[in-house]
């Protein structure tokens, strides 16, 4: 029997809790051989070694890139491309497979794009067609979009955005957030036992989750940016007796001046974690009372959920809301009402509850498997890409 041999490719932990649901269903396909290529902050002590998580799910791992640049420097981003054509290049050559599959917009993504394009392999790209307001990113996924041979979206504006490209509808599936089969799928863990795994009392359930990233375009506010963040916090869980549970930042350049502000404060209701187990920190989700910073997953994880988001700043802005997230500018007063709707305001709590998810359900790792089975190799249509006028 001949495997359809696909190759996945990923950079850090965000990324790959979306990969990882499909990676799982075609490796529990008899007709696929899967591999994948780790890269990134994967291999980074500093952000937590998950390469090893990715080890523990039982994927052969048949490559590991270095390319991750621990700067805070601009040409970090595009030094880390460069390093990865070249090595992703060679390993695809080595490796022949039939399918190049790749998650988003970060570094991972364009070049697997380029090299599937150059090398005529079938790149899969999941998370087409999602703007990114004042990002890098949002460029880079549009260009892996033009790159790609099969796009899989997450919602069906996405889907519509592709098509305004020029892209052919054969090429265009709606599959949804392959995310929430990691949710779903995750087993329940009580409040009680995430407080012991944390070391930090969340038996009550009043806690909120805080996740701030750097914006390519605002990086010399970085700094400021995540002190109104933390100030306006602080004074939060000192009125109302709140817990936040935070994660440290991605590692595009002004991390390290998140970092230095997460490391400026001490607060007994504030803990800072590097990374968390995926099994831990989807049930720290699901008990959440909102989501607040700027993270992706407010727009897209969160609505599976029924969580209220507050989004500050405007990394995310311009992206499908589903209508559980609340933008708000770096005042402190503003995110402090904003926080406050979010947890106490039932009302609003109920509309996001029973709000209609954009992103699709469970199903998406299953849709992307039927697709990928049902493509005919042979067929030159998926290798050329329309030209236009």
């Amino acid at each position: 029997m001949n495997h359809i041999k696909v190759l996945a490719i990923t950079g850090i932990r965000s990324e790959y809790d979306i990969l990882y649901p499909v990676i799982k269903i075609l490796k529990d396909c008899e007709k696929f051989d899967v591999k994948v290529v780790v890269s990134g902050a994967h291999l980074s002590d500093f952000h937590g070694y998950t390469i090893s998580k990715i080890e523990e799910d039982g994927f052969q791992i048949v490559e590991k890139i270095d390319s991750l640049f621990m700067t805070n420097r601009k040409t970090q981003r595009v030094k880390g491309v460069g390093i990865l054509t070249y090595a992703l290049s060679q390993t695809v050559e080595r490796e022949r497979p039939d399918f190049l599959l790749v998650v988003g917009d970060r570094e991972e993504s364009i070049a697997t794009a380029l090299v599937g394009n150059y090398m005529d392999v079938l790149t899969a790209h999941i998370g087409g067609g999602d703007p990114v307001f004042g990002n890098a990113d949002d460029p880079i996924r549009f260009a892996v979009s033009k790159l790609s041979h099969i796009h899989f979206t997450t919602a069906n504006e996405y889907a519509e955005n592709l098509r305004k490209l020029g892209e052919e509808d054969f090429r265009i599936f709606f599959v949804g957030n392959p995310a929430y089969y990691n949710i779903e799928n995750t087993q329940h863990i009580s409040l009680e036992h995430l407080s012991k795994i944390l070391n930090f009392n969340i038996t009550n359930g009043r806690y909120i989750v805080f996740i701030k990233h750097p914006l390519s375009s605002e990086q010399e506010e970085a700094y400021r940016q995540i002190k109104i963040s933390l100030e306006a916090l602080k004074i939060f869980v000192e009125k109302y007796n709140y817990k936040v549970i935070g994660i440290y930042p991605n590692t595009d350049p002004g991390s390290y001046n998140i970092l230095k502000a997460i490391q400026e404060i001490s607060h007994p209701n504030i803990k800072f974690f590097k990374t968390l187990p995926r099994e831990i920190f989807v049930n720290l989700m699901r008990g959440a009372r909102c989501l607040v910073g700027n993270s992706s997953m407010g727009i897209l994880e969160a609505p599976f959920y029924k969580l209220p988001v507050v989004n500050i700043g405007n990394r995310q802005r311009g992206r499908l809301n589903a209508g559980n997230v609340e933008f708000v500018d770096y005042n402190i007063e503003n995110i402090i009402t904003s926080i406050t709707k979010a947890v106490f305001d039932e009302e609003y709590r109920e509309r996001v509850k029973n709000l209609r998810n954009p992103f699709g359900d469970a199903t998406a790792p299953y849709k992307i498997r039927d697709i990928l089975l049902s493509i005919d190799l042979k067929d030159k249509k998926w290798y050329i890409k329309r030209k236009l006028i």
